[in-house]
């Protein structure tokens, strides 16, 4: 098995297409939303609650119908999330044609990328997957980080970015600056350790 490159991606003011309504396009929403992209969403029907959500998002487009290959060109990325497994194929084909990366909720095979199961402190993002073949077990690592990384601390790594980038800025010596940042991660190791033990 070939094993992922892990990142980030930067999709704001990138074009994204959540094709379906239902419960998984639900729980992609959220995430996509706070990405600032600019989505886009196709589906027959809509769960009320993405209606809800979405009520108060004039900027994302919305279509209620149901999709068309002729609906993929000119996005940037796009997440299947129908609940019908030929056109969920038919999109992944149409999307590799043309070039764009595409998720299959129901087929990890045809996943271009996955999602992950993520949490935040701050500025700190932890993310983990399992390459699409379990959700739920990535879930269950990430609720186990959350508790080494308990929330409330959330300024702590605000101040530990903005002395990093103090350090770069006043600490020519890039040996120097890296001793400077270890020793201060080590008392953060710690602090962790503390409380994780308190």
């Amino acid at each position: 098995m070939n094993r992922l490159l892990p990142v980030f991606l930067k999709l704001e003011g990138k074009r994204v297409l959540l094709i379906g309504g239902g419960r998984v396009a639900l729980e992609k929403l959220g995430p996509l939303l706070e990405s600032g992209c600019e989505l886009t969403l196709v589906a027959e029907t809509f769960r009320p609650e993405v209606l809800e959500i979405l009520s108060g998002r004039p900027e994302v487009q919305l279509f209620q119908k149901k999709v068309e290959l002729s609906d993929l060109a000119g996005f940037h990325l796009i997440y299947s999330a129908t609940n019908d497994r030929k056109t969920n194929q038919d999109l992944v084909i149409e999307a590799k044609r043309l070039g764009i990366w595409i998720n299959c909720a129901d087929d990890p095979e045809a996943c271009d990328f996955y999602s992950s199961a993520y949490f935040d402190r701050g500025p700190l993002r932890v993310a983990v997957s399992t390459q699409g073949e379990f959700a739920g077990l990535a879930k269950t690592i990430r609720n186990a980080l959350e508790e080494l990384v308990p929330q409330g601390h959330e300024r702590d790594f605000e101040d530990l970015f903005e002395i990093r980038k103090a350090a770069k800025k006043s600490l020519g010596d890039p040996e120097v600056r890296k001793e400077a940042l270890r020793s201060l991660l080590r008392e953060f190791k710690e602090k962790y350790l503390k409380l994780k033990h308190s």
